[in-house]
């Protein structure tokens, strides 16, 4: 053992020597395996050297190997917690120190709660500003949320965006000037005339909904599950001119399955970037193994779908196509092409289908509300949507669900700017992670009368409930703020309209909507759990 005691003072030095110069200095997230090969590669080297050098079995070498890691281990973090606990330059905000030291804390905590929901919490604990991380703060309020989301903002995104890498996507470019030119290509996509061409097909989806609501015979259906089949269809079409058929078969297409499962999966990544780019460095990962299937999907179904639909097209993916003919190719811009398809599927359906599952389940606990949309829609031509956009109280209804339950509850992750910036009192250096959670804005007293209860009157006859009109933002605002606004309003509004008009619903035995909210995932966006309700025709032709 004599033989080793110089080097158990190397390894600790060698421990402190990491820290300093190298994991105490920006970003690592994207590097995360790297550094894994590089330690693993450096611990393999030192094993054979000792075995060699110190003329001792294999077995030995390696006893003292594990030895010289551990050492080397054990002072690395103990530098890196010392660091965060006294060195920090968030050392002035006050937050769980489980959360200060690492965010693993964090990523746990996702995997069990709503993350909207912990962070709601902590907000009640320690105040508007709370640090959720090493180099992570969530600020609470519209004032927060405007200095860092708002169009005058100078933050850009976080780490957190680089969790598909290497794909890129519209809603995961960290450059700003990338962003706004691919914001340019999307919006060809969203034009107000584009948004007129869809709104026969929305019919025709929100139509074969409601038969096929009828088709179940009063049994006991999840409405939530029926609504993400006709939220995904349109999307299918109206992005990737894919007809997934969820409505028609009755069941879920095979991407819609994988898409739930990789994401449950890789969601609570989103706390901890790193181990998510770690873990797909590790060949044969089994936690990665149904991203690995998604994205395998995803890049079979792209390239089918280049080589066989129509070069004339008007859906996203055929702007972003066209785009990246002028740029260069299709296979020099393919991680965007990909990104951008594969944004479509994550991203197209879940949010309107939240909204109206939730407004389904208000309504059943205050059904004269369901009385006033309905009169609403009796005076109107409910095929006619410039008539059903002119409905106050359906309107109402759905901003005020959104209200309670923002598509992005615990909105996106943002890296202070130069200079760093003041929130509430609290210097935010530069550099650091700011979320600001729309979840806490739209429930907090200062911004809302009553917020924990569903009014939609504070959207039209009672407005003094509103206490600060700026803190209603559920598509968010400035250069970030949500590119389908107008075609999920179309989507919701429609499907509304010929259910509530089709039908009477009830909960299905034994059901009390409860596991909608409990079981629900906040995942960027969210993704609502099992709603059964029993649907009674009422006999009226929509």
């Amino acid at each position: 053992m004599p033989l080793f005691n110089p080097w158990f003072g190397a390894a600790a030095a060698t421990g402190l020597l990491s820290h300093w110069s190298f994991f105490a200095h920006g970003e690592l997230d994207l590097a995360a395996a790297n550094i894994f090969h590089f330690h693993f590669l450096v611990v393999s080297i030192l094993n054979c050297l000792i075995c060699k050098f110190g003329e001792l079995l294999f077995y030995d070498a390696f006893r003292h190997t594990l030895v010289l890691v551990a050492i080397y281990t054990a002072t690395l973090f103990s530098s890196i917690l010392f660091s965060r606990i006294f060195l920090s330059p968030l050392s002035h905000i006050d937050g769980p120190l489980s959360f200060r030291l690492t965010k693993l804390t964090h990523l746990w905590k996702q995997a069990w709660f709503r993350n909207c929901e912990v962070l709601h919490d902590l907000h009640q604990r320690y105040g508007d500003v709370v640090r959720t991380g090493p180099n992570e703060v969530t600020a609470f309020g519209t004032e927060a949320f405007y200095k860092v989301h708002g169009k005058d903002s100078n933050c850009t995104r976080a780490a957190y965006y680089d969790l598909l890498h290497p794909m890129v996507s519209l809603d995961t470019t960290r450059d700003p000037a990338v962003h706004a030119h691919r914001r340019r290509v999307w919006d060809q996509a969203f034009s107000v005339r584009a948004i007129e061409r869809l709104e026969p097909s929305v019919y025709e989806k929100a139509e074969l909904l409601v038969r096929q609501l009828r088709n179940q015979n009063q049994r006991p259906v999840d409405i939530s599950t029926w609504l993400e089949y006709y939220t995904f269809d349109l999307m299918g079409e109206f992005g990737l001119t894919i007809k997934f058929k969820n409505l028609e078969n009755g069941q879920p297409h095979l991407i819609l399955v994988l898409y739930h499962m990789a994401h449950r999966r890789l969601g609570p990544l989103a706390a901890a970037p790193w181990v998510k780019h770690l873990l797909m460095g590790i060949p044969l990962a089994n936690k990665m193994k149904y991203y690995r299937q998604f994205m395998d999907w995803a890049t079979a179904e792209l390239h089918r779908n280049i080589r066989e639909v129509a070069e004339t097209r008007a859906d996203i993916i055929g702007y972003v196509l066209d785009d990246a003919k002028k740029r260069g190719g299709v296979e020099e811009n393919w991680q965007f092409v990909l990104g951008d398809f594969t944004l479509v599927i994550v991203a197209g359906s879940d949010p309107m289908r939240q909204v109206l599952a939730n407004m389904m389940y208000y309504l059943l606990h205050e059904p004269h509300h369901l009385q006033q949309i309905r009169e609403e829609l009796s005076s109107i031509n409910i095929r006619d949507y410039r008539s059903l956009q002119q409905l106050p109280h359906l309107t109402a209804c759905i901003y005020e669900t959104l209200r309670l339950n923002p598509a992005v509850p615990s909105s996106g992750l943002r890296l202070a700017p130069p200079g760093g910036l003041e929130i509430a009192g609290k210097f935010i250096p530069e550099g650091t992670t700011i979320a600001v959670p729309q979840y806490s804005i739209f429930r907090d007293e200062r911004n809302f009368v009553r917020p924990l209860e569903w009014i939609p009157e504070r959207f039209t006859s009672q407005p003094d409930l509103i206490l600060d009109k700026q803190a209603f933002v559920p598509w968010s605002t400035g250069k970030y703020a949500c590119i389908g606004k107008a075609l999920s309003l179309v989507e919701i509004r429609v499907a509304a309209a010929l259910i509530f008009t089709a039908f009477d619903f009830e909960f299905a035995p034994g059901e009390d909507g409860s596991r909608m909210f409990s079981e629900a995932c906040d995942y960027f966006t969210t993704t609502p759990g099992p709603l059964h309700l029993v649907m009674k025709n009422r006999g009226i032709k929509n």
